[in-house]
């Protein structure tokens, strides 16, 4: 209504974040809404392999961009998570800011790329509830600036690939362990040491290509 000044008798692409996708007919604008009538719909699958990112937390706007750059690029989840290194050092109440204003970046990014999913991005995760979750991940790997094998020697056929990337600091040897010990190898992007929110989108692109889904 308000940027691209739709009017009857257009046609719209309305999604409800979860796959179902509607080609809708506009009817009008009524009290602030717009009301449109569904033509025809149909429910898209997930790419696969899904892409989960956990991110260790960073200082400042950092993760707003990534945020959005991973849901304009069909990431499913991120998490974000506390380690020794960290920067960043977030309560309560910063955690629920991050939470909706992360909600608002990923549904706006969805629209602008016509991703029928809307990524779900969650902060504050400590350090033992991203390790438990990593172990249950059904296929994982981390990027690690000291580990020597490369990402694409690693990489096997998943229907969830997840991908770990450190904060600022980077991960300490102790923690860079217990993720290989949780079942998420330690890989390497190249000799170049990434900034934190690079090297995730880095990853993501290099995941997506090898899968074929981007390309």
């Amino acid at each position: 209504m308000r940027v691209l000044r739709v009017t009857p008798p257009d046609v719209i692409t309305v999604t409800d974040g979860a796959g179902t996708v509607a080609r809708c007919a506009v009817d009008g604008v009524f009290e602030g809404r717009l009301v449109a009538e569904v033509l025809e719909r149909e429910s898209r699958p997930r790419l696969r392999p899904e892409i989960v990112v956990y991110q260790g937390a960073a200082k400042g706007t950092k993760l707003d961009g990534l945020i959005e750059r991973l849901a304009e690029l069909g990431v499913a989840e991120v998490w974000t998570f506390d380690s020794e290194r960290a920067v960043a050092r977030w309560d309560s109440n910063k955690i629920d800011k991050l939470n909706d204003r992360w909600r608002t970046i990923a549904r706006s990014a969805a629209k602008q790329s016509r991703n029928p999913f809307f990524l779900k991005a969650t902060a504050g995760l400590s350090w033992k509830e991203a390790l438990e979750r990593i172990d249950r991940e059904p296929f994982a790997v981390t990027l690690w600036e000291e580990a020597s094998l490369p990402l694409r020697t690693a990489l096997e056929q998943a229907d969830r690939v997840a991908v770990v990337v450190g904060p600022e600091g980077g991960f300490s040897r102790e923690e860079a362990e217990s993720l290989a010990d949780a079942g998420a190898p330690l890989l390497s992007l190249g000799p170049q040491i990434l900034r934190t929110e690079n090297a995730a989108l880095v990853a993501t692109s290099a995941l997506l290509y090898h899968y074929g889904l981007i390309g």
